[in-house]
């Protein structure tokens, strides 16, 4: 499993955290969210990260224009249509997130990896609203995620094992120790 283009549902202090992090190693990371206002929070509050690594030495000039050249922000539901990870940063609320993989299960293509960051909603039951259960598993990240370098990943009971590893292997590439 490749994964190219990686989507974050949820632009609020986790999913803005995230996507800086993957758009430091990715090229195409799309952060989804239903508000403008909360992308454009978001926007800012990954430009100030960015700064203050620049300034602090941890990022160089370079590094910050690939990570800002690979994100995007979108109110639009077609961004889930060619991504190949999607990664749920919702309220921790069962219905919200179940409604939510409902609809993105008939957005997403067949073969794409649906994550959550849940902490502590069980996987098993979120699974149940996922088309192709086989295809979601949890990826827990600590907070906040472009400090800590500490990612949970999660298998439910119908997660595919390649799956698995393809998030282990992703979790490779951005500096971060799956546990």
């Amino acid at each position: 499993m490749n994964i190219q283009t990686i989507v974050v549902a949820g632009a609020g202090t986790m999913g803005s955290s995230m996507a800086q992090i993957f758009a430091k190693y990715h090229d195409h990371v799309v952060i989804y969210n239903h508000r403008e206002v909360t992308l454009n929070k978001a926007k800012e509050r990954i430009q100030e990260n960015v700064q203050n690594l620049v300034q602090s030495g941890e990022m160089t000039q370079a590094e910050a224009r690939h990570l800002f050249g690979a994100l995007s922000y979108t109110t639009a539901w077609d961004c889930f249509s060619s991504c190949d990870l999607v990664v749920e940063n919702l309220a921790e609320d069962l219905s919200i997130k179940q409604a939510f993989y409902e609809k993105i299960s008939q957005l997403v293509r067949n073969d794409a990896i649906i994550a959550t960051n849940t902490s502590g909603l069980s996987i098993n039951t979120l699974a149940q609203s996922v088309q192709g259960a086989n295809r979601f598993i949890g990826m827990h990240w600590f907070n906040p995620p472009h400090l800590i370098p500490l990612i949970e990943i999660i298998k439910g009971d119908q997660t595919d094992d390649n799956v698995a590893q393809a998030i282990y292997q992703l979790s490779l590439t951005i500096d971060k120790k799956p546990v």
